[in-house]
């Protein structure tokens, strides 16, 4: 008996056992869904960038090939390199062409909300433009212009209701109850309508839009940053904090959100390391954001440039290779300039790949530091020069060519006159912009290579970047 029911013992624990195996294999856990998932994304991200960086180095005078490679990096977890490369664009490109490319490719504008935002022109009466600005919002929330009419109905909603004009304000609120209402999950929507009430001093009601919906659903971000208003409004930086952070994690497109989180951590509490990623998130949506008056860009800038020197300043030259393959281009630069103040020529070929890097801050500091290892150890640079100056790569050639004219001078013209006939019209451009007219502006043999290039080149993208930096 005693065997018996020992073996039925066995053989129960035996098919629970096989039940809960079977079950495993048939429906893994929200754990390994959600990291399954999260793989899937990482790699999906990684193709993008794959290909970002063959249509950039392709299409290297196309300002939206630049922003595609700046929005592939942000997609795949580099916010410093995507800061640099968006950074370099705009110093490229014209104001129009930067921002219409920016708009595309980074803020996903156009199509029919853009389309809808035309019937908008001219209008000068306020309350005109409400049914407009409720019509994109209920229709396209989630689009660039989408968020800008929900941002114009809270502005308008926000006036005093009883004053002169007041019709606007009291059509821009019921707007914005009635488009809360029909959609009660979006957190845009719910915080136009609780920071109107908030700009306008109505706090009590703010906090009661907040409450309810999440009493409904505690994850409502529109609540949480509704919420964080008040605790800001309160002087209650703790409560500030966490209602502010849970808004951000849960809503990327919540800039007030990230614009406070920034000033709390730079301003209030002299952390700018803690404000950056704030800050990136700010410039990658809005470059010409400012903070007091201070652009957002600088600022980025200022932090990059603190931490990268006090994060290296110790580096020895042996430990330098790891730096060069960092994820962030603040520290690969910084990798080169200290490269560049050992002048050690082990780091000729790593830095002669950063030659090609996707960030022109690198790019630069690896030029720099080749040249210094030049002028202590010319021949060590000269034996790769044949090899650089005819890469399949034209980012290299024209960092290449940049080099040995500072390093050569007169000698760099051969290799000058053959990059203005390149095949890859961003190295011609580049070559008479950074070289012929930076190292040899004023040598009559400069002159006629000028003339002969300017009176051969046809590309219209080249024509233009020539357009933007004339001759001095």
């Amino acid at each position: 008996m005693l065997i018996v029911i020992a073996l039925l013992m066995i053989a129960v624990a035996f098919a629970a056992y096989s039940v809960i195996m079977m079950s495993w294999f048939k429906a893994p856990s929200r754990s390994s869904e959600a990291a399954g998932a999260s793989a899937e994304s990482r790699a999906e991200a990684e193709d993008r960038l794959v290909s970002a960086r063959r249509e950039f180095r392709a299409h290297l005078l196309d300002a939206r090939s630049h922003l595609r490679l700046s929005d592939a990096l942000w997609k795949a977890g580099r916010p410093v390199d995507s800061f640099y490369v968006t950074y370099a664009a705009r110093q490229l490109f014209s104001e129009d062409a930067f921002r219409r490319a920016h708009a595309e490719v980074v803020l996903g504008a156009g199509g029919p909300a853009e389309a809808m935002r035309r019937r908008l022109d001219g209008l000068r009466d306020a309350s005109l433009t409400v049914p407009i600005h409720a019509e994109i919002a209920r229709e396209h929330p989630d689009t660039p212009e989408g968020r800008q009419s929900l941002d114009a109905l809270s502005r308008l909603a926000a006036g005093d209701e009883n004053a002169q004009g007041g019709e606007s304000a009291r059509l821009a609120r019921t707007a914005l109850e009635e488009l809360h209402h029909d959609d009660p999950a979006h957190p845009g929507k719910l915080a136009a309508l609780g920071m109107a009430f908030f700009a306008r001093g109505d706090f009590a009601l703010a906090h009661a839009v907040a409450s309810e919906a999440l009493a409904k659903n505690p994850n409502q971000a529109g609540a949480a940053q509704i919420m964080g208003a008040l605790a800001l409004q309160q002087r209650d930086m703790d409560g500030a904090m966490r209602w502010l952070a849970a808004s951000w994690d849960r809503n990327p497109d919540d800039l007030y959100s990230a614009s406070k989180l920034a000033q709390i951590y730079d301003k209030r509490r002299a952390d700018a390391e803690g404000a950056l990623p704030y800050y990136l998130a700010l410039y990658r949506q809005n470059p010409d954001f400012a903070d007091g008056g201070e652009p957002v860009e600088r600022r980025i800038r200022e932090t990059l440039d603190a931490r990268r020197e006090s994060l290296l300043q110790n580096a020895p030259v042996e430990g330098l290779g790891a730096r060069f393959a960092l994820d962030d281009a603040s520290l690969r630069a910084e990798a080169c300039l200290r490269a560049a103040s050992f002048k050690d020529p082990r780091w000729i070929e790593r830095l002669g790949e950063l030659l090609d890097d996707d960030a022109e801050i690198v790019r630069r500091n690896a030029d720099f530091a080749l040249f210094e290892i030049g002028k202590k150890d010319p021949e060590a640079i000269r034996a790769r020069r044949d090899y650089w100056l005819g890469s399949d790569k034209p980012l290299v050639r024209i960092r290449a060519l940049n080099l040995f004219a500072d390093l050569d001078g007169k000698s760099a013209l051969p290799a000058l006159a053959a990059a203005l006939r390149d095949p890859n019209p961003a190295v011609r451009a580049f070559a008479k912009v950074m070289v012929l007219d930076h190292y040899f502006a004023k040598l009559p043999e400069a002159a006629k290579l000028r003339a002969r290039y300017l009176a051969e080149e046809r590309d219209p993208e080249a024509l233009s970047l020539l357009a933007r930096f004339p001759a001095q």
